[in-house]
């Protein structure tokens, strides 16, 4: 007797589990509200502004608690379109996601037309605000000063729509840039924090400087001086890099070619004169702090400021490589 009470209570504390147990999954099934007598009306239209469409952007709702009504109306129904443009959800789509949510749509009444038009809200770019920003972003990593910079034809896709909010963005140049002629950005737009689109910027840069011009004709193999040359002002665009904008780094060389008036000299055009030509005799300097050691030699080949040629040092009949430092002297390493 003792026995079969013990079993009683036992089987009495399982079936109060198994009650607890049942009622936990009614509460937490997604099909745990009743939706009896709710009437959900649809609209003919609706304008939304999120990624997402919610039952309440497209449909009112009547015949259920206000909770209910909360829970329902807060249900994503749809994706919403792109920024600008129009889609339609048709209600037999409406009533597939309200079930997936756990909804009985059975005892629901549906009104309103058969589908709805959702269009989504969108921002245009504003044109003039990011065109000064390129122009700035441009100016704050430019090498020239601001003074000789012209920054004209900023150009992007204006016809760009976003979603609606706070738009920010960043630019960035592109790898090597030298911030001369025409350039191309990356644009990064960001709505409420989050990226949206990268668009590409042009833009052109202008840049006037003082540049080296000829004004008289050199013919291949003249010595430039200093009337042969003006400044004037130009755009460095439409130049080449190695353009010369001081004369005194064209004076005294040679031509290697002919230039003919109005040309912008370039570092390419003209060369060094050699300072030292085979069979020359020259001083050779040795030095090593204070102490210094000179001795004759015979130049082998012919060389300008700077270069290394062979020399016969007449004393030894030894062939060494020395410097050419100026018109007859060169210089060892000792």
């Amino acid at each position: 007797m003792m026995t079969t009470g013990i079993n009683r209570s036992e089987n009495m504390g399982k079936l109060g589990v198994c009650v607890v147990i049942m009622a936990a999954v009614c509460l937490l099934s997604p099909a745990a509200f009743s939706s009896d007598g709710t009437c959900l009306t649809l609209k003919k239209a609706a304008l939304v502004e999120k990624d997402s469409v919610h039952l309440f952007d497209i449909a009112t709702l009547t015949g259920t608690s206000k909770d209910q009504m909360k829970t329902m109306g807060a249900t994503v129904v749809a994706r919403s379109p792109r920024p600008g443009q129009t889609r339609f959800v048709g209600i037999d789509y409406i009533r597939i996601r309200l079930k997936q949510s756990g909804v009985d749509t059975a005892s629901m009444i549906f009104k309103g037309p058969p589908d709805v038009r959702i269009t989504r809200q969108a921002a245009a770019l504003p044109i003039q605000r990011i065109q000064h920003a390129v122009e700035m972003a441009i100016r704050s990593r430019m090498p020239w000063k601001n003074e000789d910079v012209t920054i004209s034809e900023i150009g992007f896709d204006e016809t760009l729509q976003l979603p609606t909010g706070r738009l920010t963005y960043r630019i960035e140049p592109s790898r090597n840039e030298d911030y001369l002629g025409k350039t191309i950005m990356a644009l990064h737009l960001f709505v409420d924090g989050d990226a949206v689109r990268k668009v590409w910027v042009n833009a052109t840069i202008s840049v006037m400087a003082d540049v080296i011009t000829v004004i008289r004709p050199l013919g291949k193999h003249a010595y430039i001086e200093l009337a042969d040359l003006s400044v004037e002002r130009r755009d460095l665009s439409d130049l080449s890099s190695d353009t010369v904008s001081r004369i005194e780094d064209a004076l005294g060389n040679r031509t290697t070619r002919m230039i003919y008036p109005q040309t912008v000299l370039q570092s390419s055009m003209f060369a060094s004169p050699p300072l030292v030509r085979k069979g020359d005799i020259v001083k050779i300097v040795a030095s090593a702090g204070p102490m210094m050691i000179t001795a004759t030699g015979m130049v082998k080949q012919q060389g300008c400021r700077g270069d290394m040629v062979r020399v016969v040092n007449t004393d030894s009949n030894r062939i060494i490589t020395a410097r050419v430092t100026g018109p007859g002297a060169v210089e060892v390493n000792f």
